[in-house]
């Protein structure tokens, strides 16, 4: 259903990229829901006539406009496509170019492309990228939390409609043990029982295409103090100035930092509900963490006294126990040799297109 002509037509009318020479690269991954579900892949193809009608009129604004698409055929393979691009953009020296790289597909494909940008500028040190470089994430995944716009339709108003380059964080996340391995999120990053959920719904979904997020949201109630156990956790925020906001030592089944507030995960599951970006969540009782549940989804959980609620720009976590941690949607295992474990914002370097 995705015809690059069609994608090449829109940008080259967009305002957003006036007397820009633009060379547009999507990396879409075939096997993601969006190109999968037929009732997705429909309303998909709905919603792209309808931004291509909506600028038929309007007049070619870019001093040209090249487009190349591929099709992901593993994992891993989107990273490599990103690191091609980015390479032939790091030796541009027209200021009037830019490359706009355009992921279609799911969380974890915009994971793969962002973690090569920000190699890039905050290993490599390549700033210039920073300016030249500018990513769309459509949703065409089954949680669609990292993407820009829930929905295909919201995405390309960005191009149709007034619009302007702002450059945001990540969350840099490394063990103080083994500073120079790091990894990336540029959503959510956690620690506990949510990134057991996320981990759990990646294994069924390897083997049965859907949405399980909810089905392991309930097992996990049941089932994560049984193959985890619960330790105390010690935590030390920050604020950009490096001075503590919070310290406490409890026990946690999760928590998170995002790389802003107002951000969801798990299908929209509004964990972050509002400007603050690091949310914390004591032990509970099991009774306690099933009445819970749909607090998170519309993000009422913050008024519990369970909950930890702030801002800062860095973690430092302190745990004794093994336990899952998740970036944007991909889970591992840590242990304790993983600890003291940090979580930063990083610079913002990540140049995405946001609404007027």
């Amino acid at each position: 259903m995705f015809n690059l002509d069609d994608l090449k037509k829109i940008v080259e009318r967009s305002e957003l990229f006036r007397d820009k020479e633009v060379h547009l690269t999507i990396i879409a991954n075939p096997v993601a829901g969006g190109f999968t579900i037929r009732k997705k892949v429909d309303e998909n193809i709905a919603m792209l006539k309808c931004a291509l009608a909506s600028v038929e009129n309007r007049p070619v604004v870019t001093l040209s406009c090249s487009a190349v698409l591929h099709m992901t055929n593993s994992a891993g393979h989107a990273k490599n496509l990103a690191r091609s691009v980015l390479e032939i953009a790091a030796a541009e020296t027209s200021p009037s170019t830019v490359y706009l790289i355009v992921t279609a597909g799911g969380d974890g494909t915009s994971l793969e492309v962002q973690c090569e940008l920000a190699k890039k500028i905050l290993e490599e040190k390549n700033d210039t990228l920073s300016d030249r470089v500018c990513i769309l994430r459509l949703p065409f995944g089954t949680g669609n939390d990292g993407s820009d716009g829930r929905k295909l339709d919201e995405s390309l108003l960005l191009l149709t409609k007034k619009s302007h380059f702002e450059k945001q964080s990540a969350v840099v996340v490394y063990s103080k043990n083994h500073p120079d391995i790091v990894s990336y999120s540029f959503n959510i990053a956690s620690i506990g029982i949510d990134a057991f959920v996320t981990h759990m719904t990646n294994r069924v979904k390897n083997l049965f295409p859907g949405d399980f997020y909810k089905i392991w949201v309930d097992l996990a109630c049941v089932f994560y103090n049984r193959i985890y156990r619960v330790g105390k956790m010690s935590i030390i925020a920050f604020d950009a100035e490096g001075k503590t906001v919070k310290q406490h030592v409890d026990k946690m089944i999760l928590y998170l930092m995002g790389a802003s507030g107002n951000r969801t995960y798990g299908s929209n599951q509004k964990i972050l509900p509002d400007g603050r970006n690091v949310c914390g969540i004591h032990e509970m009782s099991l009774a306690k963490k099933l009445a819970m549940k749909k607090h998170f989804k519309n993000g009422t959980h913050i008024s519990f006294p369970v909950t930890e609620m702030y801002s800062a720009s860095k973690l430092e976590i302190g745990y004794s126990e093994k336990i899952l941690v998740q970036l944007d949607g991909e889970g591992c295992l840590l242990d304790v040799n993983d600890f003291p474990l940090v979580m930063e914002l990083s610079k913002p370097f990540i140049s995405v297109i946001k609404p007027n």
